[in-house]
């Protein structure tokens, strides 16, 4: 029934790349068009055609969409053009906020189109435009592209179906991201405050100090759940930053007040969103030394432990120039035992193992198991720029800052250099300096290491589960919610 109706009202949707009428190409003929009747719904947002700047229109009963940067890359489409070589359209299920181009001013129902004339190629084929039943069109210097069932389904991977109660609806397969209205919200210029999701809610910071709870279906019904101290180290009327973490099933947020002489505090947070009491965890504290001479240290990146063993970074000082190295101690005997003769400054626990980079700038990783050190990359690590999900590791490489997947000679994203690399949750997300063409500011892989998520801006803040990310958007300043597919 459905594919009968596709072919029979012939539902086309369009693509476009803005381009110059003047200088891009020739435009042969015209086309009488008109603005839909119907409702239009986009991956769950329905369209307002009567003040959009480049309204979805119909031509010979065939519904033509937009597709201008944001409106491709919305529906998972990218474009690229060629002065000689014309139009191209690839499907990479990119990533990208909803842009309508509202405008205050009305359109009229009826317009008139141009038919230009330029190639065209979708993925990678070309299109014979001589022979198109349903030609390219042009209106307001935006190009618009028929979608025949061809086109739609085969090419792009759209799911799409039309009745008369709900117009015309599609659905893209690249994720899409919602915009999340938090209710004050701490936001200004050059601050923007954490938030994290658990279960149906979203915990955020808001403004003079206090910590929200809203639902993620409802978030006008966010109720305070916390006032946080003011910080006296900063100055008069300047609050404390929580930052929130998942732990033990639950959610948990921590802040410190008074810089490095003051105190700093972690406090659970109950499901019904009610608050444990504030647990101090102390200001900075020197490290203890051991009978051995050595540091004992009380960061988390630099100790871990398991039932029998805490593994711990530290150096001997009464021995000249000693490096710091990994150490374990017995907790039963309360021994303690130099692992391996490779330097470490920190280590990250994951997947059973402790992984960390040595003065060689190499990375490598330790077995709890059997306290053998293996070389986990093939290039050198900037910095502690790396992580691992699965049996994946990406790092940032110390030689040119590009990010690299173990085991593939060429860099990630067109060879862009790395800004920020984050586990969270089930995905690592990865921010890139997107100087060259055709790069990505944001790229979201998983645990088998496929690309789940692209944006070509950068997010920050980011919280994660198994299905759904949580961001933050430096260009457009607000908090989106992407359902993983």
């Amino acid at each position: 029934m459905k594919k009968r109706f596709i072919y029979n009202f012939m539902v086309v949707m369009a693509v476009a790349l803005i381009l110059s009428i003047t200088n891009v190409f020739a435009a042969t003929k015209t086309a009488n068009v008109s603005l839909p009747s119907f409702k239009v719904t986009l991956n769950g947002s329905e369209i307002n055609n009567s003040y959009s700047k480049y309204p979805l229109i119909v031509y010979n009963d065939i519904t033509y969409f937009p597709m201008t940067f944001g409106g491709c890359r919305y529906l998972g489409l990218e474009t690229k053009w060629d002065q000689k070589e014309g139009l191209e359209i690839n499907k990479t299920n990119i990533s990208y906020p909803l842009d309508e181009y509202k405008t205050n001013q009305k359109n009229s129902t009826k317009y008139t189109a141009l038919i230009p004339e330029f190639n065209i190629k979708i993925n990678g084929k070309t299109v014979d435009k001589n022979n198109a039943e349903y030609p390219l069109l042009t209106f307001r210097n935006i190009t618009y592209f028929p979608l025949t069932w061809e086109y739609g389904v085969n090419e792009f991977g759209w799911d799409y179906y039309f009745d008369n109660k709900d117009g015309l609806v599609i659905k893209s397969q690249n994720a899409s991201p919602k915009s999340l209205e938090l209710v004050d919200y701490l936001h200004e210029e050059d601050k923007y405050g954490q938030f994290i999701v658990h279960d149906d809610n979203i915990y955020y910071a808001g403004n003079n100090g206090f910590i929200y709870q809203a639902p993620l279906n409802n978030l006008k019904n966010n109720k305070k759940i916390y006032q946080l101290p003011k910080d006296s180290y900063s100055g008069e009327n300047i609050y404390v930053n929580p930052y929130f973490r998942h732990h033990d099933g639950g959610v948990i947020f921590s802040y410190s007040t008074g810089g490095t002489r003051g105190m700093d505090y972690e406090i659970a947070i109950k499901e019904d969103g009610t608050t444990m009491e504030p647990m101090a965890i102390g200001p900075f504290i020197a490290p203890e030394v051991s009978d051995e001479g050595l540091l004992l240290y009380n960061t988390p990146n630099r100790i871990y432990e398991t039932g029998n063993y805490r593994y711990m970074i530290t150096s001997n000082i009464n021995e000249a120039n000693d490096p710091q190295r990994i150490y374990k101690l017995n907790k039963s005997t309360e021994k303690i035992t130099l692992v391996n003769e490779k330097s470490a400054n920190e280590f990250k626990y994951r997947n059973g193992r402790l992984y960390f980079v040595s003065d060689d700038r190499m990375l490598y990783s330790l077995s709890l198991s059997d306290d053998t050190i293996r070389l986990e990359s093939s290039g050198p690590v900037y910095q502690e720029r790396y992580e691992i999900i699965g049996n994946n590791i990406y790092y940032f490489n110390d030689k040119d800052q590009k990010v690299y997947k173990e085991g593939d000679k060429n860099p990630l994203n067109s060879g862009e250099t790395g800004e920020e690399i984050q586990l969270t949750g089930d995905y690592i997300a990865i921010t890139f300096n997107t100087t060259l063409n055709y790069s990505y500011r944001s790229i979201v892989y998983d645990k088998n290491g496929n690309i789940v998520f692209i944006l070509p801006r950068k997010m920050s803040v980011l919280s994660a589960d198994s299905k759904r990310i949580a961001y933050f958007d430096e260009f457009d300043k607000k908090v989106f919610l992407v359902e993983m597919k």
